[in-house]
């Protein structure tokens, strides 16, 4: 009777399992994982490669695999609070003014509900900090924090997890914020805002402060009309912000006015450009007629109507920072065979001098944005006639 191995292997790969193998990654299923509040890790676990009795002395040793840590970046905390006779918690992650803002905030609203005397706040919202290390902090120094007050323990708690001067780099933010392109009123609540988390610091400035900052670093547009305005040096910080919020609204409705005026002109243009080309004779026609027609001065561009509206210009003769209209215009147009396509360099050329402005009379300069509407009513009637010379 024949008998059946007792290995069910075959026997190529009986031979094959002599060899020495190189050691084998780490698989996905070895790697443990750690986490915690603030960093999760990931941790792989030593893999061992089990020697064969039937290899033979140069089989290599066991193998063991690296560690391989996974860290995420740490996010910032936030304050949670089912109601506000619940107390809050203060959720792991990193500390910002913001959040100690907003902690402090919680914690108070949780003593005005429940009526929690003085002595007792701190133990009553310590065991909220479920960050392990804000956690351990106050556990290491927890008769020193339970036994003072709940501002002596919000003050500990800035100068231990907040960054090194953060009130001074603060502070220097809040004078260094420029208007630029936004709007005032949004760019005035994020000065304050940001004012408003050095409460109770030294480094927090006060409503005159806050004003002359804020009147410092207004968008040029902005300062002209704020300095002719001569707002009253004794009023409220909140009034002067309506005040020149509504200044603002002006120059931004001035704006679109102007852009709206110097689109419709350019749009006129192309319509007579089109209407012009349609009515044209043809090549073979007489020699004076094809002269006259390729020595027609063209149409105003759409950045030379905004040249010209922006440096007080004439749509007729095409010169700048002249004291008349198109209406009652003395040069009449340029020759069409000289002319050449307004640019911003002629413009900057033609603004007059200091001394000009001295001694040869000029219409007052007031901000484009202050005459911009009147100036567009005034010009609308010249209609398309004045952009075809």
């Amino acid at each position: 009777m024949r008998r059946n191995p007792t290995v069910s292997q075959p026997l190529t790969t009986r031979l094959r399992a002599k060899r020495p193998q190189p050691p084998s990654t780490v698989p996905p299923s070895s790697l443990t994982s750690l986490s915690s509040n603030n960093t999760s890790i990931a941790i792989a676990r030593p893999m061992t490669k089990i020697r064969d009795d039937s290899s033979s002395d140069s089989e290599p040793e066991p193998t063991r695999t690296p560690n391989y840590h996974v860290y995420n970046m740490a996010k910032t905390a936030t304050v949670d609070q089912s109601s506000p006779s619940k107390p809050p918690k203060l959720l792991a992650g990193e500390l910002t003014p913001e959040v100690v803002r907003d902690w402090r905030n919680a914690c108070l609203t949780y003593f005005m509900h429940k009526e929690i005397e003085d002595k007792n706040q701190v133990k009553m919202i310590a065991f909220g900090m479920l960050d392990p290390r804000i956690h351990t902090w106050y556990l290491a120094q927890q008769a020193t924090l339970d036994a003072g007050t709940f501002n002596d323990y919000i003050t500990a708690l800035k100068d231990a997890w907040l960054d090194t001067h953060w009130d001074t780099k603060l502070r220097k933010k809040v004078l260094g914020n420029q208007q630029g392109t936004r709007t005032f009123y949004e760019w005035a609540l994020e000065i304050q805002n940001q004012n408003a988390l050095l409460f109770g610091n030294p480094a927090h400035l006060s409503d005159a402060q806050l004003r002359s900052q804020l009147e410092a670093n207004i968008c040029d547009e902005l300062t002209i009309p704020v300095l002719r305005a001569k707002f009253d040096l004794n009023m409220t910080l909140k009034k002067w912000i309506e005040e020149v919020h509504h200044l603002d609204d002006k120059c931004l409705e001035d704006l679109a006015m102007h852009k709206k005026f110097a689109e419709d002109c350019y749009k006129s243009s192309r319509r007579t450009n089109q209407q012009q080309s349609s009515t044209k004779t043809p090549f073979s026609s007489s020699r004076t007629s094809s002269t006259t027609s390729s020595s027609r001065l063209g149409q105003l561009t759409l950045a030379e109507c905004t040249l010209l509206a922006d440096h007080r210009g004439c749509f007729k003769c095409r010169k700048f920072y002249v004291p008349h209209r198109s209406k009652e215009c003395p040069d009449g147009p340029p020759e069409a065979s000289t002319y050449k396509t307004l640019t911003e360099a002629d413009a900057i050329a033609a603004k007059p001098t200091k001394s000009e402005r001295s001694t040869k009379p000029v219409a007052p300069v007031v901000p484009v944005t202050a005459v911009m509407p009147s100036s567009v009513i005034e010009e609308a009637s010249d209609s398309d006639d004045d952009t075809s010379y």
